[in-house]
């Protein structure tokens, strides 16, 4: 009698715990999308002073009102692709960019590092959206940024309408 009762307590604990094994191999297909600290920290001032270095694009309505800026690596062929985001590839771009991005007093940005296989360095984002930025892990080499359309709002004491 006491074996059936445990035998059934085990199947029903593994039923309820195969969602969540499933759910790993999930987020698996996604980036880790981390505060810019530890390996790879930085900062943006030395990615802008480096700016070469990275395929930077934008996402937000225009240069002055960005929702996002990534920062794509040029290391090992690996690569972020997107289909939204527009390319930047002026230094006076980028400036004017990074300038409306730290005007918005309500939601200041944060740069964020964006790991894949193993802690692999992709890039950085540096955005206040980050409920928003989300990273599809298409191969080993590539990364999908989904589009960040619009930045925080902050729509004052009484709240949306």
């Amino acid at each position: 009698m006491h074996i059936k009762k445990y035998f059934g307590r085990m199947l029903l604990l593994s039923f309820l715990t195969l969602p969540f094994i499933q759910g790993c191999a999930f987020f698996d297909n996604y980036a880790r999308i981390w505060v810019a600290s530890g390996q790879y920290g930085t900062d943006v001032k030395d990615l802008i002073a480096h700016w070469q270095d990275y395929n930077i694009s934008y996402a937000g309505l225009s240069i002055e009102n960005p929702s996002a800026l990534l920062f794509d690596t040029k290391i090992d062929g690996r690569s972020i692709t997107y289909e939204k985001w527009v390319p930047v590839t002026d230094e006076n771009v980028l400036m004017t960019i990074v300038k409306w991005l730290d005007a918005n007093v309500n939601f200041p940005p944060t740069l964020y590092k964006i790991t894949a296989n193993n802690d692999q360095l992709f890039g950085y984002i540096y955005t206040s959206a980050m409920s928003q930025a989300v990273m599809k892990k298409i191969d080993d080499k590539t990364l999908f940024a989904e589009d960040i359309p619009l930045p925080p709002i902050d729509y004052g004491p009484g709240g949306r309408s």
